[in-house]
């Protein structure tokens, strides 16, 4: 006998309902699972110590409410000594991660504020971050001013703003609060706003 079209459907339905209803149940902690989860992890992200704490800590909260028998302060401790050993391995390092952070924003046209809150969401400290800028600074021969005028003109470019603007039809004080949103001063937006597309030190001005 065949099934008709509708029971198909239905038959399937309910498979599938039941399949996504159907949840893994979370391992329980032990020192080698947070080792491995723990390389995985950093195996496809950059992390802060403070993140990937975070990351496992959801992990041990899981599963303690999974496995009531496990002692959550026990399993806290096993990620404490696990960051402590990937901290001496050199697998966390927060100043690296500040640093690729910083070089990578800094290219996507992020401004200092919006880069210091990224920063300070990961849990990095403010010495870290100050320094990491002023590092990047330093390597690119620039001051904190033209570092962070640079940095809008990219923004800048990205949303064809200013002198990147594709037509005649605009509103300035609009592409000076879509600049401001994005953590720039007025200053700076000014002066983005104010270049011309022609001007001689626009050229290379994004070279880093």
């Amino acid at each position: 006998m065949f099934k008709d079209k509708a029971q198909t459907t239905n038959s399937k339905g309910s498979s599938a309902g039941h399949r996504q209803k159907k949840r893994k149940t979370p391992k329980k902690i032990t020192e080698s699972y947070l080792h491995n989860s723990g390389l995985y992890y950093l195996q496809r992200f950059s992390t802060s110590t403070e993140n990937f704490r975070r990351v496992m800590m959801r992990k041990v909260d899981k599963s303690c409410r999974a496995h009531p028998e496990q002692k959550f302060n026990e399993c806290e401790k096993l990620v404490g000594e696990l960051i402590a050993k990937f901290i001496k391995s050199g697998l966390l390092d927060d100043k690296l991660y500040a640093r690729g952070v910083v070089n990578s924003q800094r290219r996507s046209g992020k401004s200092v504020l919006a880069i210091q809150g990224y920063l300070r969401s990961k849990g990095l400290h403010a010495d870290i971050i100050e320094q990491t800028l002023a590092e990047f600074n330093e390597d690119h021969d620039k001051n904190p001013a033209e570092a962070e005028f640079e940095s809008a003109m990219i923004f800048a470019r990205k949303k064809r703003l200013g002198p990147f603007r594709t037509s005649d039809d605009f509103d300035i004080q609009k592409e000076l609060g879509r600049l401001a949103r994005a953590g720039y001063s007025y200053d700076t937006a000014r002066r983005v706003l104010d270049k011309n597309i022609d001007d001689e030190d626009l050229i290379g001005l994004v070279s880093y």
